[in-house]
């Protein structure tokens, strides 16, 4: 097949597992011996250290810039002229490659009409894989209007213009995504599409999943005491402030010197400060430590070093990837069973679960890992065979192949 990837970003210029998955998809299509192009925005190309291969072009442009004050004047000024050049690049590269089959993958902050020229371009070829909400989520510029601004300066020019921009959107007609084929993440993502009212004619679910391989091996960790690991984006709905509540409990309350709690990742300042704040308030910065976000390649490592890996988020994720890297690396997991999280998480079969944002219960669920080393290695056995057998690239990867192929005529 010839297929074309439509994604907002794309590895190494992105933003999170969503991407990753993009990249991993189109770079095993690839290697199965379909012809492949990944259209991508232009977002960080410019930090890039190594070229890209010719198959990835980054020349679309966001519908905004982020956390940049000049989309109040480049609304006025480039909005409209950046959305036709990115439809005339994707109607002349549709024209020039000739698609058998167009993927559209994640589109938050790109201009939407793209998809409905794919769609009219090339009507019941085109697939799309939901592992977020662009769809249904306002307008990015409509955001922008609406969200407070970060100074009085900003705040009282913001104000003035808004009145304009907000009277252009209301205009606007629309557009009208067919959305005929579209493959979910989850069973959750594809119910909560439906409770927005989207119900794709044509819809199957295909789990997300980890090139699980690198984490398979067998690891002996070194030093002695219970290792704690959270990992991810640092941002409240991730609940990180419950693992390290859960710490100060089990420091505090129960007398706990032998754990140690790690927390890898980047976010927001505010949040991350706030995070620092705690385990400083509860007088725990002997037992906690905080690590940067890590390239791909030295996760499996940092895994295989915890007894036990923590997933506290709060808000109902697509999917869960951290959790399946885990699981692979023969981690054992705790973690809160929100939105997709929940056909992951199985009680007492491949994890220990806890409600989400109850730091005395995953406090508790701590302790009964660390009285029971038995119990470890059982989940820890069972959360390996749940990541190997059910959310397996390779399987991820076949099961998308063989839905593109049958959107395209034999």
């Amino acid at each position: 097949m010839r297929i074309l990837f439509l994604s907002n970003f794309y590895p190494p210029a992105s933003r999170g597992g969503y991407e990753q998955w993009c990249q991993e998809t189109a770079e095993g299509l690839r290697g199965r011996g379909h012809d492949l192009i990944v259209l991508t925005s232009d977002f960080g190309k410019s930090r890039l250290s190594d070229p890209d291969p010719n198959w990835v072009q980054r020349s679309l442009h966001l519908e905004m810039e982020l956390a940049s004050f000049k989309n109040a004047f480049q609304f006025f000024t480039h909005r409209k002229k950046r959305e036709q050049e990115n439809l005339d690049r994707v109607r002349n590269l549709i024209e020039r490659f000739r698609p058998d089959v167009v993927l559209v993958w994640g589109m938050w902050n790109l201009h939407r009409s793209i998809p409905v020229l794919v769609e009219e371009l090339l009507p019941s070829h085109v697939a799309y894989y939901m592992g977020d909400y662009w769809p249904i989520l306002p307008d990015q510029f409509e955001n922008y209007w609406n969200a407070p601004a970060r100074s009085a300066l900003t705040g009282w020019l913001k104000s003035i213009l808004k009145l304009f921009a907000l009277q252009i959107l209301k205009r606007e007609e629309p557009p009208d995504l067919k959305l005929e084929h579209v493959l979910f993440a989850t069973a959750f993502m594809q119910n909560e599409y439906k409770k927005k009212g989207i119900s794709p004619q044509n819809s199957k679910v295909i789990y997300g999943a980890v090139d699980t391989k690198p984490y398979l091996s067998d690891y002996k960790k070194s030093g002695t005491g219970l290792s704690l690991l959270s990992l991810g984006r640092l941002n409240p709905d991730k609940g990180i402030h419950t693992a390290i509540e859960a710490v100060a409990y089990l420091v505090r309350e129960d007398g706990m010197k032998d754990l140690h709690l790690t927390i890898v990742g980047d976010g927001e300042p505010e949040y991350m400060s706030q995070l620092r704040n705690l385990v400083d308030s509860e007088n725990i910065a002997s037992f906690v430590d905080f690590l940067p976000a890590q390239p791909k390649e030295a996760l499996p490592a940092l895994y295989q070093q915890a007894d036990l890996f923590l997933f506290t988020s709060i808000w109902p994720e697509p999917f869960g990837r951290v959790i399946v890297e885990a699981m692979a690396s023969g981690v054992a997991v705790i973690g809160t069973r929100v939105g997709g999280a929940a056909e992951i998480l199985l009680e007492d079969e491949n994890a220990l679960t806890f409600p989400a944002g109850d730091a005395a219960a995953l406090a508790e669920q701590i302790k009964k890992l660390m009285a029971s080393p038995e119990l470890r290695a059982r989940l820890a056995r069972s959360g390996r065979e749940t990541a190997v057998g059910k959310f397996d690239l390779q399987r991820m990867t076949t099961e998308i192949e063989s839905y593109l192929e049958s959107l395209v005529p034999s």
